[in-house]
């Protein structure tokens, strides 16, 4: 049976993997790394330089790495999320959403993001394996204020705020004040003030992220990944005062034996020159330096076979030191690594370091004899009679314009001809750069710097070679995000799960939203947001834009076959790809020009189009009602005229009669009335006009009304199935904007 685990088991156990881990990275890794600090410096203690001949360095590993970090930061940094959590669960979509939000915040405002990014990312490209060390603090975050002239009243309130603590108090100068007599006057009166010393407690805990030294991470050598490492450990320098301050017991802390003699690490001298070895002879016994390890182990702690991890705190040298702290870790390791190009089966991992740090060496070697046989070409030696020359320190430190003086007799001074080799040495160093290109992708023609190297080509074919040598960057750049990053994620969300006991407002998108993880699910998966790799921003536009065609063209299709609810499921989708074009074109917050479609908008637009009424029915039922009220109108009309008519042939009547009655009347008042008659008719059918012409006037004001309401239910119609054809057009006219800035610089 396992016997339970003890300090003295313990420390001998940790005392035993530190060693082994210690022996691991002085033997393999941290020669390798300091190489690697060395060459991207342009230190090249391997490749000396002859006295009086040229040092110059090639610097290809700083170089390479040097093209190569803008596109891969790009990747992560184009979207203000880098990081977007994914559903594991009916459920949790909204939380997901939430996730997305609070923990990218938390990465890039609550602690440094983008110096972590590039940091990480740098320390892969070049050491092969970057760590990233992520935990909760609970530590307390505290403010201190001075508050002086305070009431009571003002004290005690004070007081009753939460997370306020008063750790100094003292009394103040008397404050007069005017109060009310016993007679109603007023009259001075003096109060008594105090002058506190505040404690604001601003935060109870926080998440932490930091990219550690790779030369500060210990790992067992048989370790294939992290997160089943055997052993796993963070080393630092701290002093006597700082243990102390963390919590530990100050007789243990200062019964720890000293190295009187410490060295920096290898890494450490290989980053700065001036970086040597330091003294622990400080005056004051609470600041000198001890050597602190946080070790995660892997080990059976109650006796039933079963190994448990234990976080402990291990200081002081190695064999001499003490164990100062362990408990039972519950938690992941808080360590994950982000590789350059992963080597199956085992944990570290090549760097560019390893691809380029031969060719450097050799293009080293090369540049120097070129540059050599260049300054012995322009500067030969000179073969002359040993005394033949007057002046021969003339010949040794030759000057402009000086005059080499001859004896008489003697022989000619010559130059001796020495063969030009550059051009064979630029072949050579142009051969390296080939090389370099096919393990590296990085060249001329891919940065688009020399126009030379562009000749002869046709536009698609420049592209397809860029695009080539991009892959390679571009698998780089998701063996990060898949291999690291993503863990990383996965354990900043578990973290602040499982820590974060209120909640928190923070400010999103010019919004204050309360963010509350305690009900959030911690396994939710995670995928970071790569977009569409390294490539430029052209390409990623072009294809961006030909997807958004295609969207509105389906949709286009979908509400003229009648299928309108369909065609509002493309909004989302529309929306999403207008999202990543703005995106690819640098715009840090692209939700901010678009409408946020949420499920229950769209659920509610699709609702709306299955209650509207189908609009040929509709047209043809406006268009019957119209024709009836028409054909009412007319009938109408046509009675008012019968009714005129009839009126008119009673008159006409009436006066036939009184004519045949008044036939022995005088010529003179025949004539006038008939003239009375002619004028009452003339009037009477003149009336008649105006009244048909005016019921005219009124049927046609009716039929124009009623076609324009008719024409602005069918305008509001085609508003409303068009919709996207109008955002359709937008973007077009956005994206020709956009081509007619860019054509310039594409001319140039």
């Amino acid at each position: 049976m396992t016997e339970k685990m003890d300090d003295d088991r313990l420390k001998a156990l940790l005392s035993q993997e530190i060693h082994s881990a210690l022996t691991y990275d002085d033997t393999e890794l941290s020669q390798k790394r300091a190489q690697a600090l060395e060459y991207y410096r342009g230190v090249m203690s391997d490749t000396p330089s002859m006295s009086g001949r040229s040092s110059v360095v090639s610097k290809d590993v700083a170089d390479t790495i040097g093209w190569m970090l803008p596109g891969i930061i790009r990747v992560f940094t184009a979207s203000d999320q880098m990081a977007i959590y994914e559903p594991a669960k009916p459920g949790d979509e909204e939380f997901a959403k939430q996730a997305t939000d609070y923990v990218n915040y938390v990465f890039m405002k609550d602690n440094p993001g983008y110096r972590i990014l590039w940091d990480g990312t740098h320390d892969s490209l070049l050491l092969a394996n970057g760590i990233i060390k992520h935990y909760w603090d609970d530590k307390e975050e505290c403010e201190y204020t001075e508050h002086s002239g305070l009431t009571e009243d003002q004290l005690a309130i004070l007081g009753m705020e939460q997370g306020v603590e008063i750790v100094a108090q003292k009394q103040g100068e008397p404050q007069i004040i005017l109060m009310p007599g016993p007679n109603g006057q007023m009259m001075e009166a003096p109060i008594q003030t105090f002058d506190v010393k505040i404690k604001r407690v601003t935060s109870a805990g926080r998440l932490r992220v930091e990219c550690i030294n790779p030369e500060d991470f210990l790992i067992n050598r048989e370790a294939k990944c992290i997160e089943d490492a055997r052993f796993t450990g963070h080393r630092s320098d701290v002093t006597r005062s700082e243990l102390i301050e963390m919590g530990f017991d100050r007789e243990l802390v200062e019964s720890i034996p000293l190295d009187r003699f410490s060295s920096l690490r290898q890494e450490a001298i290989s980053r700065d020159d001036s970086a040597t070895v330091f003294f622990n002879n400080v005056g004051d016994e609470s600041m000198l330096m001890l050597e602190l390890i946080e070790c995660y182990v892997k080990a059976d702690v109650d006796g039933d076979g079963i190994a448990e991890t234990i976080r402990a705190y291990y200081a002081g040298a190695q064999g001499t030191g003490e164990l100062l702290d362990w408990e039972v870790w519950e938690d992941d390791v808080p360590f994950s690594d982000i590789p350059c190009e992963p080597i199956p089966h085992r944990w570290d991992a090549r760097s560019i370091f390893d691809d380029t740090n031969d060719i450097q060496r050799v293009k080293t070697v090369l540049t120097r004899q070129f540059l050599d046989n260049t300054y012995w070409v322009n500067n030969p030696m000179m073969d002359a009679e040993q005394g033949s020359v007057v002046n021969p320190e003339a010949l040794r430190s030759p000057r402009f314009g000086a005059t080499i003086y001859r004896k008489p007799g003697s022989a000619p001074i010559t130059p001796l001809v020495i063969p030009y080799i550059g051009d064979k040495a630029l072949l050579a160093l142009q051969h390296f750069d080939n090389v370099r290109e096919m393990r590296t992708g990085v060249s001329r023609s891919t940065m688009a710097l020399d126009p030379e190297a562009l000749q002869n080509q046709t536009a698609t074919a420049s592209q397809n070679q860029k695009d080539s040598a991009y892959s390679q960057i571009e698998l780089i750049a998701r063996t990060q995000a898949e291999l690291g990053w993503r863990r990383v994620f996965k354990q900043l969300l578990k973290l602040i799960v499982k820590h974060q006991d209120r909640p928190r407002t923070i400010r999103l998108r010019d919004t204050w939203v309360e963010m509350d993880p305690r009900s959030w699910n911690a396994n939710m998966d995670v995928t970071i947001n790569i977009g569409l790799g390294t490539g430029s921003r052209d390409r990623d536009m072009a294809m961006l834009n030909q997807i958004l065609n295609v969207q509105m063209a389906m949709t286009d299709r979908l509400a003229a076959g009648g299928f309108s609810a369909q065609a509002l499921e493309m909004v989302p989708k529309i929306n999403m790809t207008a999202t990543k074009l703005a995106e690819s074109a640098g715009i840090k917050n692209p939700d901010q020009f678009y409408l946020d479609i949420k499920p229950e908008m769209l659920q509610q637009m699709q609702q709306e189009a299955a209650n509207r009424p189908d609009p040929e029915m509709q047209k043809e039922q406006m268009k019957a009602q119209t024709q009836l009220q028409l054909g009412q109108q007319q009938a109408q009309l046509d009675a008012q005229a019968d009714e005129r008519k009839a009126q008119i042939e009673a008159v006409q009547m009436q006066a036939d009669i009184e004519a045949q009655n008044q036939k022995t009347n005088a010529e003179m008042i025949q004539a006038q009335q008939k003239f009375e008659f002619d004028k009452e008719m003339a009037l009477l059918e003149f009336q008649l006009q105006r009244e048909l012409k005016m019921a005219e006037l009124e049927l046609k004001r009716e039929m124009h009304q009623q076609q324009m309401a008719q024409q602005a239910e069918q305008h509001r119609q085609q508003m409303e199935a068009g919709v996207f054809k109008t955002m359709q057009s937008q973007e077009q006219h956005e994206q020709k904007m956009e081509q007619a800035k860019t054509k310039p610089a594409n001319g140039d």
